[in-house]
């Protein structure tokens, strides 16, 4: 349902509200500053962002993001007819954790700012954001929990980008998809969900991802896993089922054939290996 105004927002006990705001033609916005902070991610259309005080208003075309602090004036006007996802937080949920007061601090650092992150966090965000609608629109155990979930996971991955934009917005948006490869390696990645996370055809993907990573985006993935896996092994505290399945595995078989070819032993002897050897050098040396 399209708006003429901008949407009231009352924010729950938890401190965290996810909202939409589908713009009509003629949307107006007087100059208001709100009691929450909010990210403003434009879905589609374009706004311009003015801040009182500021001489230049900031341009946020579809896929660009926006962060306002609390009591900060502000006004939005549609350059293009509109749709805005909104994450809306507390003061209070950011004082819950400390790393979570920092990330917001990384983002803007208490004032307003406007990114364009790239398809991939737009991808992500899109994501994370109608996951916590249907939390919010339900009525299940730790409904709480997984919105303030979704809303941290959101604040980290603005945190990690990179400080300024690339020259290079192709290299840029597969570094992107790297990184979330990184942080995500136990999903069920393939290439052709790579390439289309970065809007990239198949085989200008390839070249990139070779020359930013060193190899092929099979054996990129492959090397996270298996480097998961064995670090999980060598701590001793899970089985070789548990370590296949936490690194991204289903096939058991086949997280046998490429652990012993990547380290030249079964999972189970590499294992023992590993925490004798770790036992043997925390041990007491000669006096």
């Amino acid at each position: 349902m399209a708006v003429f105004r901008p949407i009231p927002v009352t924010l729950p006990a938890h401190g965290v509200m996810f909202a939409e705001s589908v713009h009509g033609p003629g949307f107006e916005m007087a100059e208001r500053a709100d009691a929450f902070h909010k990210l403003i991610y434009v879905l589609h259309g374009r706004v311009d962002y003015a801040g009182a005080g500021e001489a230049k208003p900031i341009a946020a075309p579809a896929g660009a993001v926006l962060g306002v602090p609390e009591g900060v004036r502000h006004r939005i006007t549609d350059a293009e007819p509109a749709t805005l996802l909104l994450l809306c937080f507390s003061k209070r949920f950011l004082a819950r954790d400390a790393e979570l007061a920092a990330l917001w601090s990384a983002i803007g650092g208490g004032r307003a700012v406007g990114l364009r992150p790239g398809r991939p966090w737009g991808q992500r965000f899109e994501s994370a954001w109608r996951a916590a609608i249907v939390e919010q629109s339900g009525t299940l155990p730790g409904r709480a929990v997984a919105i303030t979930a979704a809303a941290e996971n959101i604040l980290v991955s603005l945190a990690r980008l990179p400080a300024a934009p690339a020259a290079n917005q192709a290299r840029l948006r597969v570094e992107a998809v790297a990184r979330q490869m990184a942080e995500t390696f136990y999903e069920p990645w393939n290439l052709e969900g790579a390439c289309a996370r970065a809007g990239m055809s198949r085989r200008h993907f390839s070249a990139l991802f070779r020359a930013i990573t060193g190899r092929t985006f099979l054996e990129h993935l492959t090397e996270l896993r298996l480097a998961h896996a064995a670090r999980l092994l060598g701590e001793g505290r899970h089985s070789v089922i548990g370590a296949a399945f936490s690194s991204g595995y289903g096939d058991l078989s086949n997280f046998y054939r490429l652990f012993r070819q990547r380290h030249g032993l079964p999972p189970r002897e590499w294992a023992d290996r590993a925490q004798r050897q770790g036992r043997i050098s925390a041990s007491p040396g000669p006096r």
